[in-house]
C-alpha cells in the first residue's frame, strides 16, 4: 500500500529525511573507500565517475534522485509542475542546439574561465544572443554554468556532449564530428533529433485506429516514409543519420554497466566448451566480455553481413586469439529466419526483442525454440518495466525473482519514480521509432509462450542496469494469465 499522509508537509518530511540519511550513508561509504563522491563542477571521465558505478552507490544515488524528484513534485505549486513538463521539449531542442554548434568542444578549450558568447557562437555563425538563451536554460537546467553574464563554462554534465575533437578539426568535416568519438554525444544528438521529431507524432498515431492494423509508427507519419526506422537509415540521402546512428549504438554500449552481463545467470556452471549464441549480437561486446571472463565456454556471435566487417575490425582490436583458435565466430545470419546452430547450452540475446512488436518477437522466439535443445537455455538481458504501484502477487507467478537491489523506502515509488525515468522514456523511443516496447515481466512470460518457452527466473540488476530473464523450452501455445 501506498504511504498516505494527512499534510503535505508529513510527506515533504519523510522525503526530507530519507534525503538526510542517504546522503550520510554515501558519505560514510565513500570515506570508508578513501574516494570521493563526483561534483557538478568537475568534467566527467570515466575514472572519476567509477566510485559511483560501485553498486552499493548506484543503490543509494538511486534513493536519492527519488526522494529528490519526489520532493520537488511535491513542493512545487501543481500548475507550475504541469506546465513545466509539457516545456520540457525545449530543454531537448537546446541540446541538440549546442551539439550542432559545437559549444563543447569550444569551451573545452576555452578552459574553465569560459568564454563570451559573442566568441562561443563565432565558428558556426549563429546569433550570439539567441545561443545565449539556449546555454542560459541549460545551465539553469545545471548543464553548463554561467560564470558571468554572458560568459559560459562546462560543468560535469555538459562534458559529456564533447566529442574530445578540436573545432578546427570539426569545421573542416562537420559531418564527421562523431567518428571515432565516445559516441555519447552522438546519442545524445540522435535522441534530440530523430527521436524527438518521431516522439511529437505520437499523439496523432496513438489516436489513429488503423496503427493497430498497419502497425504504422510516429516515425512513419513524422518523416511522411512507409519505410521502417532502420531501412529508412539506409537511404542515401540519410547517410550522415545513419552514420551517426551507429556512433549513438557505441555510446549507449559505453553507457552500460560492463559487469551487468554476468548477473543473474550461473555462467560458470555451464559445462566445458559449451556453446553461447549470441544472437543478434553486433560486433560481440557483449560476448567479449564474457569469452574474457569464463575461457571454458565456446561462442557464436551473429548479426547482418553489413556488421561483419566491423566485428572482423573489433575482434582484431581486442582479442584476436579468440577468433584465431575458433573459441569465437561471427556468422551472419538474420533472425528472422531459421535458426542453424541446433541445441546450444545458451541462446542470449542483449537488447533485441525491445526494437520489435510482439508479431516479430514471437518469430524470432519461435526460429530459436525450433532449434533449441531439451536443455537449452535462453538468457534476455534487457529492461524489464516496473508497474508505478505495489506489484500484485500473481504478476510473478511461477517465476522466481531476486533484485540486486533492495526496495525503495515509503513514500517513494515502488518503480523508483525519477530515477528509473531513463527506461520509460527508453520505451517511447522504441515505440514511436520502431514499434518496440520496454516490456512487464507478465508481458516477456505471455510472449515467451507464445513462442515455446517458459520464463524461469527474473534477475533484476542494478540500478541504471539491466533485467535478465531465464527461459526453458516448452511446447507452443501454453498461456500464462495477462497482467499487462
Amino acid at each position: 500500500m501506498a504511504t498516505q499522509f494527512d499534510t503535505g508537509v508529513g510527506e515533504l518530511r519523510a522525503l526530507v529525511d530519507i534525503l538526510r540519511t542517504t546522503v550520510d550513508k554515501l558519505d560514510a561509504t565513500m570515506a570508508s573507500r578513501g574516494q570521493t563522491y563526483p561534483s557538478l563542477d568537475t568534467a566527467y571521465s570515466a575514472d572519476s565517475e567509477a566510485p559511483r558505478n560501485a553498486p552499493d552507490v548506484l543503490a543509494l544515488c538511486d534513493v536519492l534522485v527519488s526522494a529528490a524528484g519526489q520532493l520537488a513534485a511535491a513542493a512545487r505549486p501543481t500548475p507550475t509542475s504541469s506546465l513545466l513538463t509539457a516545456l520540457q521539449f525545449q530543454t531537448s531542442a537546446c541540446i541538440r542546439a549546442v551539439i550542432r554548434t559545437h559549444v563543447a568542444e569550444i569551451l573545452r578549450e576555452a578552459g574553465p574561465q569560459g568564454l563570451h558568447i559573442s566568441q562561443i557562437a563565432q565558428p558556426s555563425g549563429v546569433e550570439p544572443s539567441k545561443l545565449a538563451r539556449v546555454l542560459r536554460l541549460l545551465a539553469t537546467n545545471h548543464i553548463f554554468k554561467e560564470v558571468a553574464p554572458d560568459v559560459f563554462a562546462h560543468n560535469r554534465i555538459s562534458s559529456i556532449l564533447d566529442t574530445g575533437k578540436s573545432v578546427s578539426e570539426i569545421m573542416k568535416d562537420p559531418e564527421a564530428k562523431h567518428d571515432g568519438s565516445s559516441g555519447m554525444p552522438a546519442l545524445f544528438e540522435q535522441l534530440s533529433d530523430y527521436s524527438m521529431k518521431a516522439a511529437s507524432y505520437m499523439p496523432e498515431t496513438l489516436l489513429d485506429p488503423t496503427t493497430i492494423v498497419t502497425g504504422k509508427t510516429a516515425f512513419n507519419r513524422a518523416y511522411n516514409t512507409e519505410l521502417s526506422s532502420f531501412d529508412w537509415l539506409k537511404q542515401p540521402e540519410n547517410a550522415y543519420i545513419h552514420r551517426r546512428f551507429n556512433m549513438a549504438m557505441e555510446g549507449t554500449a559505453k553507457m552500460a554497466i560492463p559487469w551487468e552481463v554476468f548477473d543473474g545467470f550461473d555462467w560458470q556452471s555451464l559445462p566445458e566448451k559449451s556453446l553461447v549464441v549470441d544472437v543478434g549480437g553486433g560486433v560481440g561486446s557483449q560476448t567479449l566480455t564474457l569469452a574474457k571472463k569464463f575461457s571454458h565456454l565456446s561462442f557464436v556471435v551473429q548479426d547482418t553481413e553489413a556488421t561483419q566487417p566491423n566485428a572482423v575490425k573489433y575482434w582484431a582490436a581486442r582479442f584476436p586469439e579468440a577468433i584465431s583458435s575458433g573459441r569465437v565466430q561471427y556468422q551472419v545470419h538474420n533472425f528472422f529466419d531459421p535458426q542453424p546452430i541446433s541445441s546450444p547450452a545458451v541462446y542470449f540475446m542483449k537488447n533485441v526483442l525491445h526494437d520489435w512488436s510482439d508479431n516479430h518477437c514471437i518469430s524470432i522466439l519461435r526460429h530459436l525454440r525450433d532449434s533449441a535443445g531439451p536443455e537449452t537455455k535462453l538468457v534476455i538481458q534487457e529492461n524489464v518495466m516496473e508497474y508505478a504501484c505495489e506489484d500484485s502477487p500473481l504478476t510473478n507467478q511461477g517465476v522466481s525473482v531476486s533484485s540486486a537491489t533492495q526496495a525503495h523506502p515509503a513514500p517513494l515509488l515502488p518503480n523508483a519514480g525519477q530515477a528509473a525515468l531513463f527506461t520509460y522514456y527508453i520505451d517511447f523511443v522504441m515505440m514511436n521509432t520502431h514499434g518496440g516496447i520496454e516490456r512487464t515481466l507478465p508481458h516477456f512470460c505471455e510472449l515467451l509462450a507464445d513462442s515455446g518457452w517458459k520464463a524461469i527466473s527474473l534477475y533484476k540488476g542494478p540500478p541504471g542496469g539491466r533485467g535478465k530473464i531465464i527461459a526453458v523450452p516448452q511446447r507452443v501455445g501454453v498461456q500464462v494469465a495477462s497482467a499487462f
